[in-house]
């Protein structure tokens, strides 16, 4: 008798089965980030003491449209298929979300970089870029939802769960292929972008230095650390985002699907932890306030 519920097992699993305990905990660890980001950006847009730029809401909110999206079939993950149309927009948002979270991220580090600039320089930022980084995170990932759904369309029959489940994807590489590529260019320029930004902070600290001093006329330590923070945590982020829309169907897939889940509670981790106690702004330029917001202790973009 165990022999045979041994060899189900195994035929089960060649067969490609879902795993019911998988898909469980694939859905808590979504869920739970997908509370907690929500959680965070309540927190931030009700509170009077708390400001947060366009920016860092459309990256927050690009991790929520993440988690959405990877359960969009939740309760129809194993069992019969589910129906097309709930399928095929989640394959839609699926291929999509990790080049938002790329856009985002991009448009998070310009904004680090022009507020940077104004402080330092005391330059304008043109109404042509304000608005590049405000869209910018909605227009490419809509481009490539049509893109999606042009190979759905198309091609009958590509439009299937996976294996493991837990989401439904496009039964060709290509699809993936470009996913990849979009978020590879855009993280080509994102590194750049930080780098310049993190250089010039260092290059004009004693210019940016009455932003935020401590007693000794020093900026404090901490600072330092959380633009650091700021400007490198994104980019671990965005490649499990990319280690999401795998190329190829297999079982194995669900181990590693349960360890990406777990994204959107880094993202949560990562920009919701803040002190939300106020030190009021010292008297300095409106440049400078706005970068004061992005680095200070206790109201800093965290």
């Amino acid at each position: 008798m165990a022999s045979y519920f041994i060899i189900t097992r195994e035929a089960s699993e060649v067969a490609g089965s879902p795993d019911p305990a998988l898909i469980n905990a694939y859905n808590a660890l979504q869920i739970t980030g997908l509370v907690l980001l929500v959680a965070i950006v309540l927190t931030a847009r009700l509170s009077p003491t708390i400001n947060r730029s366009i920016a860092w809401y459309n990256l927050i909110l690009s991790f929520v449209f993440y988690a959405v999206s990877f359960l969009l079939i939740m309760g129809k993950q194993y069992g019969p298929e589910p129906p097309f149309g709930l399928c095929l927009a989640q394959c839609l948002f699926v291929y999509a979300a990790p080049v938002m979270n790329a856009c985002a991220c991009l448009c998070f580090a310009l904004e680090l970089f022009f507020c940077v600039s104004r402080a330092t320089a005391q330059t304008r930022l043109s109404i042509k870029w304000r608005l590049s980084i405000i869209l910018i995170p909605y227009i490419v990932p809509l481009l490539v939802c049509m893109e999606v759904l042009t190979f759905a369309l198309t091609r009958h029959g590509i439009v299937r769960r996976k294996s493991i489940g837990m989401y439904c994807h496009l039964a060709i590489s290509t699809a993936s292929l470009i996913t990849n590529i979009a978020v590879t260019v855009i993280m080509a320029l994102l590194l750049p972008v930080f780098g310049v930004t993190i250089y010039r902070v260092s290059r004009k600290w004693k210019a940016s230095r009455h932003l935020h001093v401590d007693k000794d006329g020093r900026v404090p330590i901490q600072m330092i650390v959380r633009f650091g923070m700021v400007c490198i945590l994104p980019i671990p982020a965005v490649i499990l985002s990319v280690l999401s829309v795998p190329a190829f169907d297999s079982r194995g897939d669900g181990p590693l699907a349960v360890a990406i889940a777990t994204y959107p509670i880094w993202a949560a981790l990562i920009f919701g932890i803040q002190n939300v106690g106020y030190t009021p702004r010292l008297d300095v330029p409106k440049a400078s306030a706005q970068v004061y917001d992005y680095l200070a202790v206790d109201r800093g973009i965290m």
